[in-house]
């Protein structure tokens, strides 16, 4: 009796199709696969991305032959296939059978097909000549200018000897020790599993997408000779309803707050964490401008990415250039450098420093005793290009930790900073502090910190913005944020240090991840177990922390 698999048959089994595959968190394991197994790599990482799937008792048989059906739906799920329009026939297959959904997209891809008595036989066993041609279709190699003679077994009448070679020519398939190919033999689990990987390296797939309010998510997935990667993107169009905003942790700029968190709290479609920041609760972003004031100087000159009201949009290098002036008891004018605006003194590179704390820092200095704090009384807030004129109404010696009041500025000093300061300062005095960023910036321009540089002018340029080599050169979980020739934003977190999963990127590879979206200006922001995305309600990758998803202290979100 033949029986018929028609698109109304399997609209109750593709419904599943259509939706995000459930699978096994990063970190599959089998039973009867050790690390060590010549096959492990391969394996774990299609299991990891919900491709494979091995059986209730928790073993893969790697040895067991691979049946038809078995392979109809690897490849579909390893090729995200789409359904065949119509309806395909096999006597022996109904519409119910586990594999029919996946037969029919492979027979709609023309990847395999049945035998001449109309049946496809999905529990027969798949030999290694077919999946040779079937991943040669897939991949579009060539048949023409092919070689011969790269396995003994093989000879050019053989049916499959023009796939074999190709496929052997383009490292997908390799033979066995002793020359041989073995093209009639069962292919197992295992060898199944290498190949389909060994296929889908360097080929990208958008296993998820989604729009809300003009804001698009990707997951995408691709497997590379080095690891797999699971990469995230928002596209950001430039005039979307929702603007760019920095947020920080508990509105605080101290402040620690899990990205879910802040961005449900700010009603927010989607967000990325953003700059650096030290968890010990005394120093935040390395550099964060609000609308124009100065909240975190910037460090060592590092990238900046900013935005204004009208949409535009920015990545900088910036630096603080900040003084005092002011008259001694003599009468002798004293001009004094400030390095830092609110920093930890206790933690900043130079320890022959003054820093400047505002109320934005919270309610003390959070120093040790080991400087001398000055008090002022001032006109204005910190912005770019002002002069404040202050008054000095306290000066501690050796305490520490002085309150910062709602209308003054604390200014505290270290090391040769504290020596200008106790030797100058006093009680009365009239201050002039000048606070300027190079470059100069708009009057409403907002900027966050990060680095380094990635992408300059269409053009890899990850720069030399003083990062350590391990945070260069290595893999890790990575968060980047660019503009493309429009001016429409590209945000993207790649997930890490996950061995079968993802394995991180190197900065240079994260450019060049950059670049691929369309990016022609990129930077860096803080990765690691910091590395978060969100969109419409949850976070979408999976953050390297062993308690879950780490609280940040600053981020990017749009709203």
């Amino acid at each position: 009796m033949r029986r018929t698999i028609s698109a109304i048959a399997l609209l109750a089994t593709l419904i599943l199709s259509f939706t995000p595959a459930a699978f096994a968190a990063p970190g599959s394991s089998f039973s009867d696969v050790d690390k060590d197994y010549w096959a492990a790599k391969q394996i774990l990482s299609l299991a990891d991305h919900g491709i494979i799937r091995g059986g209730e008792d928790g073993r893969f048989r790697p040895a067991d032959g691979l049946r038809r059906g078995e392979l109809a739906k690897l490849l579909s799920e390893a090729f995200l296939l789409k359904q065949a329009t119509g309806s395909v026939d096999f006597n022996d297959l109904s519409s119910d059978h586990w594999a029919a959904q996946f037969i029919s997209k492979t027979i709609g891809a023309t990847w395999m097909n049945g035998f001449p008595d109309e049946t496809f036989r999905p529990d027969d066993a798949t030999t290694r000549a077919q999946v040779a041609k079937i991943l040669v279709q897939a991949k579009g190699y060539s048949l023409a200018s092919i070689g011969t003679g790269s396995f003994t077994d093989v000879a050019s009448a053989h049916w499959g000897q023009p796939y074999i070679e190709a496929a052997a020519e383009n490292y997908i398939i390799t033979g066995y020790p002793d020359g041989t190919f073995r093209p009639n033999a069962p292919i197992t689990r295992a060898e199944a599993a290498a190949l389909i990987y060994r296929s889908l390296v360097g080929k990208d797939f958008v296993i998820e997408t989604s729009t809300v309010n003009e804001i698009t998510y990707e997951k995408h997935r691709r497997f590379q000779n080095s690891g797999p990667f699971s990469i995230h993107v928002l596209k950001i169009p430039k005039y979307a309803a929702a603007a760019t905003n920095p947020g920080l942790g508990g509105d605080r700029l101290l402040g620690l707050e899990k990205l879910s968190s802040l961005a449900k709290r700010k009603n927010a479609i989607a967000g990325v964490n953003a700059d650096f920041f030290s968890s010990d609760g005394k120093s935040g972003c390395s550099g964060l401008l609000v609308d124009g004031q100065i909240l975190s100087s910037p460090i060592n000159e590092r990238s900046h990415f900013g935005f204004s009201g009208d949409r535009s949009t920015f990545i900088d290098r910036a630096s603080l250039v900040a003084s005092l002036t002011f008259e001694t008891t003599s009468g002798v004018e004293k001009t004094g450098v400030i390095s830092w605006v609110n920093k930890a003194r206790d933690m900043v590179p130079s320890k022959d420093t003054i820093v400047a704390y505002t109320p934005f820092y919270g309610p003390s200095t959070l120093t040790n005793g080991n400087g001398t704090e000055v008090e002022l009384r001032v006109d204005k807030t910190v912005t770019p290009g002002s002069e404040i004129i202050g008054t000095v109404v306290d000066v501690r010696y050796g305490t520490g930790n002085k309150a910062i009041p709602l209308d003054g500025i604390v200014l505290s000093g270290i090391g040769s900073g504290k020596t200008f300061l106790t030797n100058n300062i006093w009680i009365g005095a009239t201050v002039r502090l000048n606070f300027n960023l190079k470059p100069s910036w708009r009057d409403d321009t907002k900027a966050i910190g990060g680095g380094p540089r990635l992408v300059r002018d269409g053009r890899v340029s990850v720069e030399n913005e003083g990062f350590e080599s391990r945070i260069v050169s290595k893999r890790h979980p990575r968060t980047a944020i660019g503009i493309d020739p429009q001016g429409n934003l590209i945000a993207l977190v790649v997930d890490g240090r996950m061995s079968f999963y993802s394995v991180g990127m190197t900065l240079t590879e994260l450019a060049e991840e950059m670049k691929y979206h369309g990016a022609v200006d990129a930077m860096n922001l803080d990765g690691g177990g910091s590395s978060t995305l969100y969109f419409n309600g949850a976070v979408r990758n999976y953050p390297n922390e062993d308690k879950g998803e780490r609280a940040i202290n600053n981020a990017l979100l749009w709203y």
